[in-house]
């Protein structure tokens, strides 16, 4: 019997240590589990391009990341719906900022280092890249033919032959259609719906689901040309696919992208290092020189793989017009495609 005391008693003993070291912990913010050191984020993003970044960010944190790849409105659908997502990476200013209400507010320490033109982007908009839009040849396929812009894509020679995805779905594609639309309307985007028409039709009624459906489909050789976003071709270029970069020479917008906190972020903490890590120099300067893509940071030179931006034909865009147009915009495009374009 006193065996069988002893016994309890030192069990005792144990839940007890074993309740005050809980305790201990969970004060201490660790205890919690893996919910603490996990964030979840939703992206456009290339897996190619996401993966290096996500593994080193969990080497140096601790925080695992799980990654749910989609297209920019899918992802933003997702948090509108609840989902528990902490971070959404990617998608272009011009596309997530007129959904701001649904993100956090939150400015990185990094901003500092940022050109001026993306700093305070928005109370809860972080800029993460600079992205020009871009037209993405197949060497292979394009033969005697010339594309130097968007002009040439009215050749009846690449009807059929053109990849480009909904703008309801990409943000790259709402990029380009916006560029098409200062671009051909000469600054104003109003005048340049009669070019945007005549583009619909060499679709031959081909809208692709994905942004990545459009660099993956002229690597491939799908297409001839696709309109698409410069890392996506560098890449490819990186890869060895026979592609080439062609800065349209009716002029390039060139947006930056963001990375957005989830204002129901489970991890809010977690979601702000992720922010930081992905602005800070030595993974900006990664992203510049490994991965193709321009820096927002004024302290990161651009890759040698990248035109320099003194020798593109730059267009500036009234972002707060492009805001409130977007919606009227998609619309419009969309009925020039009969409202039901499909890969």
């Amino acid at each position: 019997m006193k065996r069988v005391h002893r016994i309890l008693a030192a069990l005792i003993v144990l839940v007890v240590i074993a309740a005050t070291a809980y305790g201990v912990i969970s004060r201490n913010g660790v205890a919690k589990g893996e919910a603490e050191n996990k964030i979840v984020v939703v992206s456009p993003h290339p897996i190619e391009f996401m993966k290096p970044l996500v593994s080193e960010f969990e080497a140096q944190t601790g925080i695992t990341v799980e990654v749910i790849r989609c297209g920019t409105s899918e992802a933003v659908s997702r948090i509108q719906d609840g989902e528990k997502i902490d971070v959404l990476w990617g998608g272009s200013v011009l596309s997530v900022g007129s959904y701001e209400d649904l993100f956090l507010p939150y400015t990185t320490e990094n901003e500092k280092s940022f050109y001026s033109e993306y700093r305070n982007a928005g109370n809860a908009l972080t800029c993460f890249t600079d992205v020009p839009s871009i037209l993405m040849v197949n060497t292979d396929l394009l033969g005697d033919m010339e594309i130097d812009g968007y002009e040439d894509l009215l050749s009846p020679a690449l009807a059929g032959k053109i990849a480009y995805a909904s703008p309801v779905k990409s943000s790259s594609s709402f990029e380009h259609l916006t560029n098409m639309l200062y671009a051909m309307g000469d600054g104003d985007p109003d005048k340049g719906w009669d070019y945007v028409e005549k583009f619909t039709t060499q679709l031959s009624g081909k809208l692709l689901e994905s942004s990545s459906d459009v660099y993956q489909g002229v690597a491939s050789g799908k297409f001839v040309v696709g309109l698409t976003f410069e890392e996506a071709a560098i890449t490819m270029l990186k890869g060895g696919k026979h592609v080439k970069v062609v800065y349209m020479e009716e002029g390039v917008v060139s947006t930056p992208d963001g990375i957005y906190i989830n204002k129901n972020a489970e991890n809010p903490d977690g979601a702000a290092a992720f922010v930081d890590f992905m602005t800070d120099v030595d993974t900006q300067h990664y992203i510049a020189t490994d991965l193709g893509r321009r820096s927002v940071r004024e302290d990161v030179n651009s890759s040698a793989l990248v035109k320099a931006k003194e020798d593109i034909r730059l267009l500036q865009v009234d972002k707060d017009k492009v805001l409130k147009d977007r919606s009227e915009w998609v619309d419009k495009f969309m009925s020039y495609m009969g409202e039901d374009g499909n890969e």
